[in-house]
């Protein structure tokens, strides 16, 4: 029992483990209707005046912009506010109005950066290698990082935004990498939990012969 017990420690032990503290939020980001990007704290605003506090460097006083230069606001929290409604209601192309396609793309990749996560690949690909072990277990990650994410399963923060082909292909992209480098950590994980296993059944086996 005791070796059971010891051998269900070591592999917990081996689970990837969780960030226990959540980064700093960084500041907030103002995206004006030309493309141009504004990285600072949003401090005021009113239907005429957004005012800010530049990132760096900060001046000793906040400065200006007016809404009508302003498309959209990505606060530090992940949420965001389109200070053009009537652009958003046009379609989801629309809701990109101002960014070129080098931005939509970037834009997608750092939504999907932030938004995508697939645990799935990851513990499927550990459970599949502790099961079968390192050898035939190499199949798993190579079959599924493979794979495209499926379109209902990109869990976009705005999936209308999915509709702009230079967003929703960043957003894929970046999916698809997040996803691949999930299933060869699950099998990286795997083997060691896998080497583990056996050391200890090997270990108990010497010590009763």
């Amino acid at each position: 029992m005791q070796k059971i017990l010891l051998l269900l420690v070591l592999v917990g032990a081996l689970r990837p483990a969780r960030a226990s503290a959540q980064a700093a939020p960084g500041p907030d980001t103002i995206l004006r209707l030309d493309g141009q990007e504004i990285q600072g704290r949003v401090v005021v605003l009113t239907p005429t005046e957004l005012r800010y506090l530049p990132a760096a460097p900060a001046p000793p006083d906040t400065l200006a912009l007016p809404v009508a230069e302003v498309f959209l606001i990505r606060y530090a929290n992940g949420t965001r506010e389109v200070l053009h409604p009537e652009t958003a209601n046009a379609g989801p192309a629309d809701l990109l109005l101002g960014l070129n396609t080098r931005q939509r793309d970037s834009l997608g990749r750092r939504d999907a950066a932030t938004h995508y996560r697939n645990p799935g690949a990851l513990w499927g690909t550990f459970g599949a290698t502790l099961y079968a072990g390192p050898i035939v277990g190499v199949v798993m990650p190579a079959l599924v990082g493979r794979a495209s994410v499926k379109a209902r399963n990109l869990r976009a923060p705005q999936p209308a935004l999915l509709g702009d082909a230079d967003y929703q292909r960043g957003y894929q992209q970046q999916a698809n990498r997040t996803k691949h480098q999930q299933t060869w950590t699950g099998y990286g994980t795997g083997v060691g939990a896998w080497v583990v296993l056996v050391a200890v059944i090997l270990s108990a086996a010497i010590s009763n012969w």
